[in-house]
């Protein structure tokens, strides 16, 4: 009968086959589930600060720091869609001054769950101090993007200045270089018709400390369309005139108008005199009795203009009874 020395070696080697398939596995599966949830990515976050009131952030260096982030891969993909923030408190009360704050994990705001902090280069940050001062600073004109299917684009927006909150030696240096503030830029690439917008102000930059109100502000985008007036010589005015009315011959004076057309530039040319069609209605005359009647100028369905006009606008018509 084996020993018990000898049946250890022979129980870890029974079925060694199948012992060496599931470790193998075992192993996959592990490395699968880390690379899972082990990737790490590195992003610049903005430095923001917030300071007691009365002071100001002159300059923050660095304006950003870089943060590796470990998580699922699935979770560090939120990070191009919800950037996080770096939120630093520091101790100073006097302005004026400098204060290094050190960056801590908890620094770090609306990162996605299930993600951590594993390293943050620099890991100290220089803060210049101002005292804080309020000023209105003008907002240049929305930059646009594209062109608009037809005509060119007008703007109106408003207000045409916000209020600026920040370091005081900051905004004086803004104010007198003549700084204007700037939009986000509107598309109107293949517009046809004009529409309103909010659009955001944009900072200056990443080291921009200062606070803006109102942070949006109300656009009202014009598309304007060449006008045109164009007249047309020389069409026939038709007699339409009811079944009843058919015998009998009709007499126009005058035999022909002048259609005067104003619109956009692309429909006032596309009309032609074949596509015109100039009537009077005949059921208003009687026989042997001469009749003003007005002229009915009808254009192409498909043709919208802003104003017809018949020169004359009314003619004489006569039917004789025979």
């Amino acid at each position: 009968m084996p020993s018990e020395r000898e049946q250890i070696p022979r129980g870890l080697l029974a079925d060694g086959p199948w012992k060496l398939a599931a470790l193998l596995i075992a192993v996959v599966i592990f490395y699968t589930v880390r690379n899972t949830i082990s990737h790490t990515e590195t992003i610049s976050v903005p430095v923001e600060v917030d300071q007691e009131p009365g002071l100001a952030v002159l300059k923050a260096e660095p304006f950003s720091v870089r943060v590796t982030f470990r998580g699922a891969y699935a979770d560090l993909q939120q990070l191009n869609t919800r950037p996080p923030t770096l939120l630093l408190r520091p101790k100073a009360t006097a302005a004026e001054g400098q204060e290094r704050v050190r960056v801590r994990a908890g620094d770090i705001r609306g990162r996605p769950g299930g993600t951590r902090v594993v390293a943050v280069q620099p890991e100290t940050v220089l803060l210049t101090f101002d005292r804080e001062a309020e000023m209105a600073l003008p907002l240049a004109e929305p930059p646009v993007e594209g062109h608009p299917l037809r005509g060119r684009v007008e703007l109106e927006y408003a207000p045409h200045e916000v209020t600026v909150k920040g370091a005081r030696r900051q905004l004086e240096e803004l104010k007198a270089a003549g700084f204007h503030l700037q939009t986000e830029p509107i598309n109107v690439d293949g517009c046809v018709q004009s529409f309103t917008k909010t659009v955001r102000i944009a900072t200056p930059g990443a080291a921009w400390q200062a606070d803006i109100s109102p942070r949006e502000v109300a656009v009202k985008v014009n598309i304007i369309t060449e006008q045109c007036t164009r007249e047309i010589r020389d069409v026939p005015v038709l007699v339409a005139a009811g079944t009843a009315s058919r015998r009998g011959a009709w007499l126009v004076e005058p035999a022909t108008v002048q259609v005067r057309l104003t619109g956009r530039a692309e429909m006032v040319q596309s009309v032609t005199p074949e596509t015109l069609l100039v009537l009077v209605d005949g059921r208003r005359v009687s026989p042997d009795e001469p009749a003003m009647v007005p002229v009915q100028v009808h254009l192409p369905p498909d043709v919208q203009v802003d104003a017809v006009v018949s020169d004359p606008t009314a003619v004489f018509v006569m039917r004789s009874s025979e």
